[in-house]
């Protein structure tokens, strides 16, 4: 069975998860359909077709039928014949809504961070969402916050199921952490260079550890991108970096291909993860690679924000607040003092992703919602 998922970009850099998830669905051939296609040599495994906006005889469509299916889709469609359609992103979705009315199957609509907290903000798509939720059959929420702000948001609660990210914990082998005497305590930070994420937080307690006598290396992985806001975030990054003075500690790197970035992972001591909720409402929905760490037994310092909780567990106490960088020193130093901590922690972590957040487990539980809607 053709269960039709609809994204803008295929597979976008920080978008490696919904590959993930998709690439083990059982019962339901996953077919891509999307707006640009990116990064498939690293991701070859799924079928994926994009739509081709810009192509001349397109935009004449558009011009001539409005939001009516191009004929050479339609045919496609009918073709392949998908028993449900599954629109990724809330703005996705508020695109699809004549595509959904034109399949006439169960749609499923997720959402998985800005597009509910920073778009359902604005009055134009709180109206555009109240339509996808009266025609959606299902919208899926990352954890029990993202639910209740989907609620709030006007979507009727009977509709509303919660589904988190799940991680091929089988692909990122276990690794305890180990600091060596003489050892600097390296701290890996890997985002898109963007206000949610917190990085400045991060580099405040990066600074006062130091001054407490931590020796320390401080790992940066992503940049900016094309949101408004990154640039001034990345730059305002870079100010604060000299004027702590830990250029010295500073490690700095692009985006990184994933094999890349686990190896760097690997050599790593702790991951930190300050999320925030932006001044224009942008929250996280569960980061996944937090998870990830999570996943390979680092241990990780991360903030009470969002659905963070959620993916915690029962290990939720050892979370920091939000905009805190004395609280990330202190358990930089704790891990510095206390090293023995840190197989200790990341065991931890490492099961409560295993047995609650693994890839297989939450695309099982997704191949039941779709057997459900068709049944």
């Amino acid at each position: 069975m053709i269960a039709l998922q609809r994204t803008d970009e295929f597979v976008g850099r920080t978008m490696n998860w919904l590959y993930d998830h998709l690439r083990v669905l059982p019962r339901y051939t996953p077919l891509v359909l999307c707006d640009t296609l990116a990064n498939r040599r690293e991701f070859p495994e799924l079928e994926a077709r994009t739509i081709d906006y810009d192509r001349l005889e397109r935009r004449i469509w558009r011009r001539l039928a409005g939001h009516r299916l191009y004929p050479p889709d339609r045919i496609w469609l009918r073709r392949v014949a998908p028993r449900v359609l599954h629109s990724h992103f809330g703005y996705v979705a508020s695109n699809d809504l004549h595509l959904a009315q034109a399949l006439r199957v169960p749609w499923i609509v997720s959402f998985y961070g800005a597009d509910l907290y920073e778009l359902g903000r604005q009055e134009k798509w709180a109206r555009r969402y109240a339509a996808v939720f009266q025609r959606a059959t299902k919208v899926l929420a990352l954890g029990p916050a993202m639910a209740s702000s989907l609620q709030k948001l006007g979507c009727p609660s009977h509709k509303v199921v919660i589904h988190p990210l799940g991680v091929d914990v089988d692909r990122l082998s276990f690794q305890p952490r180990l600091l060596r005497p003489g050892e600097p305590l390296r701290i890996l930070f890997v985002a898109t260079f963007r206000e949610k994420k917190g990085l400045e937080y991060l580099v405040e307690g990066v600074a006062q550890a130091r001054k407490r006598g931590v020796q320390l290396e401080l790992e940066l992985v992503g940049g900016p991108q094309r949101k408004p806001g990154d640039r001034e975030t990345a730059n305002a990054v870079s100010k604060l970096i000299s004027e702590r003075g830990i250029e010295d500690v500073v490690k700095r790197f692009g985006f990184l291909e994933f094999d890349q970035l686990m190896d760097l992972a690997r050599r790593s001591h702790v991951f930190v993860g300050p999320s925030v909720t932006a001044a224009d409402g942008d929250a996280e929905g569960t980061p996944f690679t937090l998870q990830q760490m999570m996943a390979t037994g680092m241990p990780c310092i991360a903030t009470e924000h969002s659905d963070i909780p959620y993916l915690f567990g029962d290990a939720r106490a050892i979370l920091v607040p939000e905009r805190d960088g004395a609280a990330i020193a202190d358990r930089i130093q704790r891990y510095w003092k206390a090293p023995t901590m840190l197989a200790a922690d990341g065991d931890r972590l490492r099961q409560q992703i295993k047995a609650h957040f693994d890839v297989r487990l939450c695309a099982e539980r997704l191949a039941q919602l779709y057997d459900s809607l068709l049944s």
